[in-house]
């Protein structure tokens, strides 16, 4: 049983995966902090007052506080981590999955694409793009460098998407 389990999971086989860049530590604690202070300083521009409640003075304070948000709220994106993708052939199903996920979290399918509904599949060391017979492209996925294009191309060979 065991035997039978290993086959069925090598049954899927795992052609590229393109992780989120993360940013170094220091990148993303310092986009935190001076996100989150840009973010209390367009609150905290609202509480300090002002000598007089022109129209003008207003404007420039809800003009202030509106781009000091939006740039921390920005800034605190850096920080987090992106979405990883994966594309994975099923010879069994004759499917080509593709998987995505966050770093902590469980896998999901997005997208299943059957192997006859594959005409092209184009390869560069920066992306791989599998197309429709019409020309649509049915999905994109960024690749990271000549190794990750190298191991497309060898997984793409062991596979028998078209019928012979």
């Amino acid at each position: 049983m065991i035997a039978l389990s290993n086959f069925m999971e090598e049954a899927r086989s795992r052609v590229a995966t393109v992780e989120g860049k993360a940013q170094p530590f220091g990148v993303r604690a310092a986009s935190v902090f001076f996100g989150f202070t840009f973010i209390w300083a367009g609150v905290g521009l609202w509480l300090v007052p002002g000598l007089d409640m022109t129209p003008y003075v207003l404007l420039a304070k809800m003009g202030l506080s509106i781009l000091m948000v939006t740039a921390g709220v920005g800034m605190t994106q850096i920080a987090t981590e992106k979405p990883r993708k994966e594309l994975h052939f099923d010879a069994r199903n004759r499917q080509l999955l593709v998987l995505e996920s966050l770093p902590r979290e469980r896998m999901h399918v997005t997208q299943t694409i059957n192997y006859e509904d594959i005409a092209r599949v184009d390869i560069t060391d920066r992306k791989l793009e599998v197309s429709g017979e019409c020309g649509k492209t049915l999905v994109s996925l960024q690749l990271d460098g000549e190794h990750a294009r190298l191991d497309a191309v060898a997984q793409l060979r062991s596979q028998a998407i078209f019928p012979m």
